[in-house]
């Protein structure tokens, strides 16, 4: 599945764009710093850049053409966001190397089409999630090849949420079901803890989690393939 990363110094836009396209079934991380954006692309690059011009203090711009200069992701498509309707903004964009544009106030739809159109190019294997085997009597766990070493409630988490994989999983749900607590019982700081310990091992940048991603008012799910197996790794 693509990775997008989003970048805006607006925190309601960022969490909108953030919905919009996860809603699409797109893997979303964000940024709202430029600094936060080079980390990340080098740590963890998308299949496309979804920019704002304004980032605090390096422009949006000056981001395109440093972004341009890393030779792992110089050729990922960059989208940028804008509010300024004067041309040379475009033509300050274009020129540093972004590849497409879209003037605020959008509509959903053409984000969604622009988006779309710009993802295209991007190669086929840059598209799948990782795999997660699962081995339910020995409780053993990959990451594509490598073993996972999970605890017992990691993994009874981790197997609860898989076995449902298409929908978000309130705190409320998880506190029922993999610690049977009665329903408005347990602590949701719990949930959020374990989360975190899957986060750290699963995750290449766990503050930045493409796995297992949160959305306020919804949840936890699992990005990636699973497979679930009934014999034991090792059987």
């Amino acid at each position: 599945m693509y990775r997008i990363l989003i970048a805006d110094d607006d925190n309601t836009m960022l969490h909108m764009l953030e919905e919009v396209l996860d809603l699409e079934g797109y893997i979303v991380y964000t940024a709202d710093s430029a600094e936060e954006v080079l980390a990340l692309a080098q740590s963890q690059p998308p299949d496309l850049f979804l920019l704002d011009f304004a980032l605090g203090k390096m422009d949006g711009v000056e981001l395109c053409k440093r972004l341009r200069q890393l030779d792992p992701i110089a050729e990922i498509p960059i989208l940028f966001l804008t509010g300024q309707f004067e041309p040379q903004f475009a033509v300050a964009a274009l020129e540093a190397g972004a590849d497409d544009y879209i003037r605020k106030p959008f509509a959903v739809k053409e984000l969604i089409a622009r988006v779309r159109a710009n993802l295209r190019r991007v190669p086929l294997s840059n598209k799948t999630y990782p795999l997660l085997s699962l081995y339910p009597e020995t409780q053993q766990v990959f990451l594509d090849s490598k073993e996972i070493f999970l605890t017992r409630i990691e993994f009874n988490l981790l197997h609860y949420m898989v076995s449902d994989i298409k929908s978000w999983h309130a705190t409320e749900d998880l506190l029922s079901r993999v610690w049977d607590y009665a329903d408005g019982a347990g602590d949701t700081a719990l949930v959020r803890n374990h989360i975190r310990n899957l986060r750290r091992k699963l995750e290449v940048d766990p503050d930045h989690p493409t796995i297992i991603q949160s959305r306020h008012g919804r949840g936890y799910i699992v990005r990636a393939n699973v497979l679930m197996n009934t014999l034991s790794a090792t059987g």
